[in-house]
């Protein structure tokens, strides 16, 4: 497991990464993809591992109330800000924590919606997590797992880095490098990770592939031009239910219901 360190001292570069188009691209297909699992009843909504809530506080500014875990303190004053920005800090409580504890943060409580977007990858055990969520998840509950495609690793390190000799080690490897953050990321692929979460009675309604164009055409130049990335954007709603399209998304999203 990373520690808060490595995250904090990277948070700046990070949030300049989340403004430009493809971030924000990123964050509207899982918003729309997640909408049509989701009715009209007021929620309670855990984001685990939230950082500053860019996923979850637009939940509280709909009148849900969320709890946000994150062990970097920087992250959670800025989703904290975030909330109090659409006037929804009332609803969003933040607890400075390891994900792992979930279970422990939370022992009398059961959750309508799970938000685990961008974790795995920084995760030792994938299983014990997810037995966690599904003790935390009502029934009939929704939970939303984001996390690196391992399939598109070669895809990314050839097309966006050059880098051949790299490529061709990511063919056999679920280990990889993030530049963010630089350090080392376990990447899996949706099928595995829906495996998991069923056997934890948290079946799978679907599974989407996010950004499956925007990432292997490297010219960020022409990617930032309004006209030219507002093609893009169609594309990538057209094809992230698409298979065999998705399957080479840099990222894949998760939708499962408890059983």
């Amino acid at each position: 497991m990373h520690t808060s360190a490595q995250f904090d001292n990277k948070i700046a570069l990070w949030k300049q990464e989340m403004e430009l188009p493809w971030s924000k691209l990123k964050y509207k297909l899982v918003q729309s993809n997640l909408a049509k699992y989701l009715g009209q009843n007021q929620m309670r909504v855990l984001d685990a591992g939230g950082g500053n809530g860019l996923d979850s506080v637009p939940f509280a500014g709909q009148g849900h109330f969320v709890d946000l875990v994150d062990y970097s303190q920087e992250m959670l004053a800025d989703a904290r800000q975030r909330a109090a920005q659409v006037n929804a800090q009332a609803r969003v409580a933040t607890h400075l924590a390891d994900v792992r504890d979930v279970s422990k943060l939370f022992p009398d409580l059961q959750f309508d919606l799970i938000l685990c977007h961008n974790v795995l990858q920084y995760i030792d055990d994938v299983p014990t997590l997810m037995r966690a969520f599904s003790g935390l998840l009502k029934p009939d509950g929704i939970i939303s797992v984001v996390s690196i495609n391992r399939y598109s690793a070669p895809y990314h390190a050839a097309f966006l880095d050059g880098n051949f000799a790299e490529a061709g080690n990511l063919l056999n490897s679920h280990t990889s490098r993030t530049k963010i953050f630089d350090t080392n990321i376990v990447s899996y692929s949706a099928d595995e990770i829906s495996e998991i979460m069923n056997s934890f009675g948290m079946i799978t309604e679907k599974d989407y592939g996010i950004r499956c164009l925007c990432d292997y055409w490297g010219d960020n130049e022409r990617k930032s031009d309004p006209g030219v990335f507002e093609q893009i954007e169609r594309l990538e709603f057209a094809l992230t239910e698409l298979h065999p399209y998705k399957l080479l998304a840099r990222f894949f999203q998760i939708i499962a219901r408890k059983v």
